[in-house]
C-alpha cells in the first residue's frame, strides 16, 4: 500500500500563478496530529478534522460509534468500537476524543496497542498496522472495520462529555484524494448517584429499577442495570442500594428521562431531512396533514421545517408567503410540554387530533425526543440575528475567522468548493447565506443531513457566533 504519514510542508507551485506559495499537506497511514477528531478543542487549536488534510468528499458510507453509553458512571470504563463502512473504499482510519466544557474528559486506554496509538494522552487514533489490517480484512467484514479503544469516564461527575470521531474511507491509492470523510458524535450526561432511569432524580422509581437489577452483573453499555450500579463495579449489590437509599429525593424530574438524555442537535437535522439521519427508507406520497393548499410534494411535506419553517414560526415567518405557504403555525414559543410534543408527533391521527403518525414512516421513540428536545431547547428568535431585509446581524471579522477555522477547509477560501445546486445552477455557501439565511443558520448550528460536517451548537459556540459567519458568508460569490 502506498504509506500515508500526515506532515505539512511549505511547496513551490505553477498553477496560474507563477511563484505562488501554498501549503499542502500530505497525508500517510502513520496517524493523524492531534486535534483531528471534530472537537471543539481542536477546531480552537487550529486543527479540526481529516479535512484539514483530506479533500472533503463523502460518500454511501458511515461511521458508527459502538458501545457508548447514554449516560456515563464516574470512574466507570467502556468499551468503544469505531466503524467505518464504505462499500465503495478499501481501508480506514480514525481519530477520537472525549470533551465537555472545553476540557478534555476522562481518559483513553489502548484495546490493541498494534493497531492504535496515543497521538498525545487526550486523542486515540490508528497506526499504520491498523490501517494495514483494515485493508487486509475489508472485503471479508463487508466494507467495513472496527477500531477498538477504551475509555474511562470522570471520576466525578464532569457534566456532559461528548465523544467526537472523525473517519476516513481510504482508496488505499496514492496522495490524500478520493477519501471519504466521515464523522459521528455522542454526548453523554453524567449518571447521577441513585438515579436509575435518568430523570434527574432519586426516587421510589429507581428503587424499583434497583430492585429489578439487585443481584445481577453488568452486561454491557446497553444494559440499563448499569445505572444501578453506582459503585462502578459492575455487580449490583448492597452497596448500591446504600448509595439510592442516601440519594432519595423523592419525586422533582419536570421532564421524562428519554427528553433529559435527548440530544438537541440531532434534532436539529432531524428537523431538516430525517431520512439521511436515521438511515430510514425515504417517504413516499405526501404527509396526511400536509394541506391541499400546498405547493410541495412527496418527501418534501414530511420534513418538519417545511410546514414550521427554518424560523420556526410557519404561516407567522418567512413561510408566510411563497411556494412553501402552508398556512400551519410554527414551532417557536410553543406551550405545549415535552411529553406533550413526543405525544402529537407518534399519535396516530385517529388517536390525537393532528397527531403526526411518524413512527409508522421510520422515526424511532429516540428519534422524536431529539426532535422534541430541539423544538424545546434549540429553537430560537432569529430576529436578533436576522434583520427585516434578510441581513445577518453581527462581526463579519469574527464571522471571517471562524470561517477559516471551522468552515473553510471544506467549503475552500470564498465557499464555492461544495456546489449544492443542480447542473447549471450553482448553490454555494453565499448563495444559500443570501437566499436563505433562516436556513443557513439553522444548517450552520445543527449541520447538513447525511454530511459529517461540524456544526456550531455541537461545538459548543454561540448562536451570535453562527450569525458572524453569516454575515461574512453573505459576502462570498453567490454563483
Amino acid at each position: 500500500m502506498q504509506r500515508r504519514e500526515i506532515r505539512t510542508r511549505t511547496v513551490l507551485v505553477t498553477a496560474g500563478l507563477v511563484g505562488a506559495l501554498v501549503s499542502i499537506v500530505v497525508a500517510y497511514s502513520t496517524g493523524p496530529d492531534p486535534g483531528m477528531s471534530g472537537g471543539p478543542i481542536g477546531y480552537q487549536t487550529g486543527a479540526g478534522n481529516c479535512t484539514l488534510c483530506h479533500e472533503f468528499n463523502t460518500g454511501p458510507g458511515i461511521v458508527e460509534l459502538l458501545g457508548a453509553p447514554a449516560r456515563y458512571r464516574p470512574g466507570a470504563a467502556y468499551d468503544l468500537t469505531i466503524r467505518v463502512s464504505d462499500p465503495k473504499q478499501a481501508g480506514a482510519g480514525f481519530q477520537i476524543s472525549a470533551e465537555g466544557g472545553g476540557q478534555h474528559r476522562g481518559s483513553f486506554n489502548l484495546v490493541d496497542g498494534l493497531l492504535t496509538q496515543f497521538v498525545d494522552p487526550n486523542y486515540v487514533s490508528h497506526k499504520e498496522a491498523g490501517v494495514d489490517e483494515s485493508i487486509a480484512n475489508w472485503a471479508a467484514n463487508g466494507g467495513s472495520y472496527g477500531y477498538e479503544v477504551r475509555w474511562v469516564a470522570p471520576a466525578m461527575d464532569a457534566g456532559a462529555v461528548t465523544l467526537f470521531v472523525a473517519s476516513l474511507a481510504i482508496n488505499n491509492g496514492t496522495w490524500f484524494l478520493n477519501d471519504r470523510f466521515y464523522a459521528t458524535w455522542a454526548t453523554l450526561a453524567a449518571a447521577l448517584p441513585g438515579d436509575v432511569d435518568g430523570d434527574l432524580d432519586a426516587d421510589l422509581r429507581d428503587a424499583a429499577a434497583m430492585q429489578r437489577c439487585f443481584g445481577e452483573a453488568v452486561l454491557d453499555a446497553e444494559d440499563p442495570c448499569q445505572y444501578a450500579d453506582a459503585t462502578a463495579d459492575d455487580f449490583v449489590s448492597l452497596e448500591d442500594a446504600a448509595v439510592l437509599v442516601e440519594s432519595l429525593t423523592g419525586p422533582t424530574a419536570t421532564a421524562p428521562a428519554a427528553y433529559v438524555q435527548a440530544d438537541a442537535v440531532r434534532g436539529g437535522m432531524l428537523y431538516d431531512r430525517w431520512w439521511p439521519v436515521n438511515r430510514s427508507p425515504e417517504p413516499t406520497g405526501d404527509h396526511p396533514l400536509y394541506p391541499l393548499i400546498g405547493q410541495q410534494s412527496d418527501s418534501a411535506t414530511f420534513r418538519c421545517k417545511e410546514c414550521h419553517g427554518w424560523d420556526y414560526r410557519g404561516a407567522d415567518g418567512a413561510y408566510g408567503e411563497g411556494s412553501h405557504y402552508t398556512g400551519i403555525r410554527g414551532v417557536a414559543d410553543t406551550t405545549l410540554s415535552a411529553q406533550e410534543i413526543f405525544d402529537l408527533l407518534k399519535a396516530d391521527p385517529m388517536e390525537i387530533a393532528d397527531g403526526h403518525d411518524l413512527d409508522a414512516y421510520g422515526l424511532t421513540d429516540r428519534d422524536l425526543w431529539d426532535v422534541v428536545k430541539m423544538t424545546l431547547e434549540g429553537v430560537v428568535d432569529t430576529d436578533p440575528y436576522i434583520d427585516a431585509a434578510g441581513g445577518f446581524v453581527g462581526n463579519e471579522a469574527l464571522g471571517s475567522l471562524v470561517y477559516a477555522s471551522v468552515c473553510m477547509s471544506c467549503h475552500g477560501s470564498d465557499g464555492t468548493t461544495i456546489d449544492f445546486g443542480e447542473p447549471g445552477s450553482p448553490e454555494y455557501v453565499g448563495t444559500i447565506a443570501n437566499d436563505n439565511p433562516w436556513e443557513f443558520l439553522h444548517k450552520v448550528r445543527f449541520g447538513h443531513p447525511g454530511s459529517p460536517m461540524p456544526t456550531m451548537d455541537l461545538l459548543q459556540y454561540s448562536v451570535q457566533l453562527s450569525a458572524d459567519v453569516g454575515v461574512y458568508s453573505q459576502t462570498l460569490p453567490v454563483e
